[in-house]
């Protein structure tokens, strides 16, 4: 729908149990940019900004309206070819855009039985600890190491907060590939030549293998 008062077009996702006239969920507000002359014309992406206000949403109905929004023709890519930096490699992870900093957290949690991914902004003046919360539940298993069970995963709105729009495109992304690409058979305990031989045995047989770094423990 169309703000009048902030000349721009939003993009709304209610999470369950919101109330009419309440908003619980996320919006993405795309400014108009051509509000007095002609037709909805929309600014470049980092220009685009997504407002939070508490709340939850199953990951595969977001990931589903995200992909809604790209699609919809009002995301224009930046020409000044500004995007985000920084990666999931470590925790915690410091990423930029513009003069913003934002950090990421991502651990696996033994206690919740699930991978936890935490997006904040760094130095948070406020205080208010707004964030973003995806949580990966793991898959039901008896030995082996934690497998994440993407189609149960989470995503929790924390206080009310406004984001650039490709911080938190980029934090989904990075997200749903690691998801992507999470193996479905994991093997451990292998001497270094044992891990060769199995790896090519797979591999001949078209199999992808991946090796990985064990996951942070809380």
């Amino acid at each position: 729908m169309y703000l009048l008062p902030e000349d721009a077009w939003s993009y709304e996702l209610t999470g369950p149990g919101g109330a009419v006239g309440e908003f619980v969920g996320l919006a993405v507000v795309i400014p108009d940019a051509t509000p007095y002359d002609g037709p909805f014309t929309p600014m470049a992406s980092t220009h685009v900004r997504v407002v939070t206000d508490g709340g939850q949403l199953p990951w595969p109905v977001l990931l589903r309206f995200v992909g809604l929004v790209e699609t919809s023709g009002d995301i224009v890519s930046d020409v000044d070819g500004r995007s985000v930096t920084g990666e999931l490699s470590s925790s915690p992870d410091l990423w930029r855009f513009a003069d913003r900093q934002f950090e990421v957290d991502s651990y696996h949690s033994a206690e919740r039985g699930c991978w936890c991914y935490e997006l904040s902004e760094a130095g948070d003046v406020h205080a208010r600890h707004d964030h973003l919360e995806v949580l990966i539940p793991d898959l039901p298993s008896t030995s082996g190491p934690p497998v994440p069970w993407a189609e149960r995963a989470v995503f929790t709105a924390y206080g009310s907060w406004t984001l650039p729009w490709p911080v938190l495109h980029h934090f989904l992304e990075v997200i749903r590939h690691l998801l992507e690409t999470c193996p479905s058979v994991v093997v451990t305990g292998l001497s270094t030549a044992q891990a060769s031989e199995l790896r090519e045995t797979l591999r001949t047989a078209g199999a992808t293998v991946d090796t990985r770094r064990r996951p942070e423990v809380r």
